[in-house]
């Protein structure tokens, strides 16, 4: 689940005031989701990032048991420690993967960093091919791609692209740019799911693409003059 976030993508124009460069921006909770997404695949997911939802769907069986064996309710009821262990457990081993040894049985780190490098190699042609188009010489441009730390549900990947030229900003695409994004960054080679398990391997789930917008050359200047 691919969501482009700018400032005219998102629901909460105020959660895309930033201080630094590069921001993340997926905690910001469901302000950053696009208007009108209630009950959406990409609103049902973001459900997943809230903690708290996560303990009460682990602590679920519990009332379940009480309704089936009631004569076990009291001592059902009363076990707090059985209660800290089931959400321990779901946290830390289903829903992520805690530690460098469980890491490697994801993937190789040489073929994850490999997978790292493809997303920084696609991001700055993309950033290119936005600088280029904005005409833009002067400051950085960053693509931040984000992901959930959260394994075994379906990948969700945040992409923004930000400056600190004339301030710390997230940029306002547009349609063009954004699908550029959408388009570029995956495909069915290098697809979300691949860069998940990259990131989760490495146990980096923020990924900054840095392109200095002095940099883009007269050819890719042209060719997006030559495109509008």
């Amino acid at each position: 689940m691919l969501h482009v976030v700018t400032p005219s993508t998102v629901s909460n124009r105020s959660t895309m005031k930033i201080r630094k460069v590069p921001r993340k921006l997926i905690g910001h909770g469901f302000g950053i989701l696009p208007r009108g997404s209630l009950g959406s695949s990409l609103y049902w997911r973001m459900i997943m990032e809230v903690s708290f939802l996560r303990y009460l769907l682990a602590l679920s069986p519990f009332p379940v048991l009480i309704l089936m064996f009631p004569d076990l309710a009291l001592p059902i009821g009363q076990a707090p420690a059985l209660m800290f262990l089931m959400v321990y457990l779901v946290e830390s081993r289903v829903l992520s993967v805690d530690n460098p040894e469980r890491r490697r049985r994801l993937m190789p780190e040489e073929e994850a960093e490999r997978g790292a490098d493809i997303a920084t190699v696609r991001g700055r042609e993309i950033l290119t091919r936005i600088a280029a188009k904005r005409g833009l010489k002067a400051g950085e441009l960053h693509m931040v791609i984000e992901q959930s730390a959260l394994a075994r549900i379906p990948p969700m990947t945040f992409v923004s692209v930000q400056t600190d030229t004339p301030e710390p900003q997230v940029l306002d695409l547009d349609e063009e740019e954004r699908q550029m994004i959408q388009d570029g960054l995956f495909d069915a080679e290098f697809t979300e799911e691949r860069m998940h398990v990259t990131s989760l391997a490495l146990g980096r789930f923020m990924h900054d693409v840095t392109l200095e917008t002095r940099s883009v050359s007269a050819h890719a200047r042209l060719e997006a003059l030559a495109t509008a």
